[in-house]
């Protein structure tokens, strides 16, 4: 089969709460060992509901603020306040799962080693296999996701603002009451409207099937190995790593397991002789494309600068062109940026009149897929790897 063909077959809706992912990840399983390719699989701890359960805590939290505020009880105004920010900063960013850890199953990414014999550094490449419906794509979640930061601060200075008036008579007027009042219900609309971002997909009757979120980079990436397997492409004295994460698309859980257990044995680490290409978007009707910056709340930490031109250079051997930059991006990249590892995410532009849209939805399906850009990148990482 070529990589359109199996793209085919693997493009039906996978998200991690079902079991088509785990039927997805037999089906990579399935087609490597019939190409004799070894492979591990890692299992983890998913926890498939993670954004949807913050997601509407968040919001019922924000609910109780509105209602202590009413209620005239700052102490509650101010307890439901900060758990707001404690439960987005410790589940995203600190992989603590103080609410997602209700609903779990196992999850396993699915690695594939070529090791050299005389191994002078480890090439990562790697993409996820899961897919994700929202109530809003890429481009409308970003309009509403953009302020999260800042209805926290507010949240949480309304809550101060509330304890400070119930001190001193002066400021307990009408007016400030109202205004009070208005804002802590402008905030709970925020948060639903979050909390629709996060969790909506169970209103939802169509779903997304990934072609190219992320089943693009899947078969570029099976194709690849294939190729080295038999020979097409001399690896030299680098050993390549392809990894299959799973959970990706509810908080990077699955690159966090794999980061965390390969840091824990020893086998990854800061200076390291080890980097990471991952994939995002590829099969896209345009340029190849690197985004520059990773991460979620607190941070974006910058990505490698001599992959970009090591990648850029393949990029241009093989097309002609010099990749385009995109900007800031989260994705399994990032887990491995906080371990010190150089890493870079990298795919295609938007295809003209969709642009950078679409995903997570319906529309993220095969009639996105252009077959030569999928040719193209298999070639260009051939070429990165070759040229180590």
């Amino acid at each position: 089969m070529d990589m359109y063909t199996i793209l085919e077959k693997m493009a039906v809706p996978r998200p991690n709460h079902s079991g088509a992912v785990d039927k997805t990840a037999a089906f990579i399983k399935e087609l490597l060992s019939s190409w004799d390719i070894s492979f591990s699989a890692q299992e983890f701890v998913l926890r498939p509901h993670q954004q949807l359960l913050v997601g509407y805590a968040c919001f019922a939290l924000s609910l109780l603020v509105l209602y202590f505020v009413i209620k005239r009880k700052p102490l509650w105004v101010l307890v439901a306040a900060l758990a707001i920010p404690v439960i987005l900063i410790l589940e995203f960013e600190f992989f603590i799962p103080l609410v997602s850890r209700l609903v779990s199953k196992t999850g396993q990414n699915i690695i594939v080693s070529f090791p050299a014999a005389d191994a002078a550094r480890e090439l990562i490449l790697a993409a996820h296999y899961d897919s994700k419906t929202d109530f809003f794509d890429h481009i409308e979640r970003a309009k509403v996701y953009r302020f999260i930061p800042l209805a926290g601060v507010l949240t949480m200075l309304m809550s101060l603002w509330v304890l400070i008036r119930n001190k001193f008579a002066s400021l307990r007027k009408r007016a400030l009451s109202i205004a009070t009042v208005g804002l802590a219900a402008l905030l709970s609309a925020y948060w639903g409207l979050v909390a629709l971002g996060f969790g909506g997909y169970i209103f939802l009757s169509g779903q997304s099937c990934g072609a190219v979120d992320d089943g693009g980079s899947v078969v570029t990436l099976l194709a690849l190995a294939k190729d080295i397997k038999e020979g097409k492409i001399k690896t030299g004295n680098s050993s390549v790593t392809i990894v299959f994460f799973c959970g990706e698309e509810v908080g990077l859980q699955g690159s966090y397991s794999y980061v965390k257990e390969r840091m824990r044995n020893g086998t990854l680490a800061p200076g390291a002789p080890v980097s990471l290409v991952n994939l995002e978007l590829v099969g896209q009707n345009g340029n190849m494309l690197y985004w520059k910056k990773n991460g979620i709340f607190l941070s974006f930490l910058e990505t490698d600068r001599g992959l970009r031109e090591r990648l850029d250079a393949a990029w241009k051997a093989v097309s002609g062109r010099s990749m385009d930059e995109g900007g800031a991006i989260t994705d399994d990249a990032l887990n491995f940026l906080r371990a010190g590892v150089p890493a870079i995410t990298v795919g295609h532009t938007g295809i003209p009149g969709l642009g950078e849209g679409g995903f997570h939805s319906v529309a993220d399906c095969m009639d996105r897929v252009n077959p030569e850009n999928l040719r193209l990148m298999r070639r260009t990482l051939a070429r990165y790897i070759e040229d180590h």
